[in-house]
């Protein structure tokens, strides 16, 4: 996977990212690629955010480094969440890879969308309980 990534950030290539994205092959991604992963993250040349971050909660993939892009990923709906729809599937994964990364910075960023009174943030935390 470590290259075929590269190639896909490197390309800015949204079908090669979704091949990377193949459950099949996503055991594959160790923090050697946690830089690219970050950079595909803040990507706006494709429609991936739910699926990568789903990996992260899904993979334990816990790094700080990935707090920032998940925070502007579940605060930008327009950009980073055109698809979700009232149930807000992508917000709430970000509510869980906040949880799975659970570090000082992921708390903070948990607060910040907490603090948004959003039903769907809610209810993603309600599993934490």
């Amino acid at each position: 996977m470590n290259k075929s990534l590269k190639i896909a950030v490197e390309k800015e290539s949204e079908e090669d990212l979704i091949n990377c994205l193949d459950f099949r092959k996503i055991k594959d991604i160790d923090s050697s690629q946690y830089d690219l992963f970050e950079k595909a993250l803040t990507g706006r040349w494709h429609s991936q955010h739910e699926d990568l971050v789903n990996t992260i909660y899904l993979e334990n993939l816990t790094d700080d480094r990935f707090v920032e892009p998940i925070l502007d990923i579940a605060l930008d709906k327009e950009i980073f969440r055109p698809y979700d729809d009232e149930l807000e599937s992508t917000l709430r994964k970000c509510v869980h890879a906040l949880k799975t990364i659970d570090s000082e910075k992921s708390t903070a960023a948990l607060k910040r969308l907490k603090e948004l009174n959003n039903d769907n943030v809610e209810n993603a935390l309600e599993m934490y309980k």
